[in-house]
Formats: C-alpha cells, sequence, structure tokens
C-alpha cells in the first residue's frame, strides 16, 4: 500500500523524525490491517507511544543507522477510523541521540 508521511519534525532534541502511516499496511501485513512507523537519524534512541486514533502501542528503539521503526501489523484499519478521519500521534516519553562525527584528516598530535 501506499504510505502517507508527515513532515519531518522535531521532538525531545531530535531532529529529522517523520511518522509514516501504510493505510493498507506496509508489505507483509495482515489483510484489513494497517502499519505505522517512526523513522528516525541514525543515533537516536526513542521510547515512545504511538497511536492510530484510540489504538497505542510502545515502541523502543536505537536508531544504529537511518531507518524506521514500528508495527506491520499496527491494528485493524477499522479499529482506528473515529468519526471518518484517524489521529496519528506520537508521545515521546525518553529520547536521547548520540552524534557521532567522522574526521576528515588525522587528529592533531600534541606535543
Amino acid at each position: 500500500g501506499e504510505a502517507l508521511c508527515s513532515a519531518a519534525f522535531g521532538a525531545a532534541g531530535i531532529e529529522g523524525l517523520q511518522l509514516v502511516f501504510y493505510p493498507s499496511g506496509y508489505c507483509g501485513a495482515t489483510e484489513g490491517f494497517c502499519s505505522l512507523f517512526l523513522s528516525a537519524p541514525a543515533g537516536a534512541f526513542v521510547k515512545c507511544v504511538l497511536y492510530a486514533s484510540k489504538e497505542r502501542r510502545d515502541a523502543n528503539h536505537i536508531f544504529e543507522r537511518p531507518g524506521a521503526f514500528g508495527r506491520t501489523n499496527f491494528c485493524q484499519f477499522d479499529s482506528c477510523v473515529e468519526d471518518g478521519s484517524i489521529l496519528i500521534r506520537l508521545e515521546v516519553l525518553e529520547a536521547h541521540q548520540d552524534v557521532v562525527c567522522k574526521v576528515a584528516s588525522a587528529a592533531p598530535k600534541c606535543g
């Protein structure tokens, strides 16, 4: 199915987050289920709750590389439709980002 993606946003000191929702499910999802993922940059650790309207799922992940984490079978699509719409939310419980820099030249020598 097609993905609906939020604009990139920052939360809890981490920039470049994005919510990715598949109303018809991501590859491998059970028929009738939707999928919801959080995309984050490398070095991010996020402990959070993902919501599709009243449906909620806990998620904890260390993003060693940029990518997405969530649930392929988040919930049955019909269970998260309220008044003809779905509210996708993220509640961050804990987060931090380790920043790793590569040095272009050799480190300076003491002496």
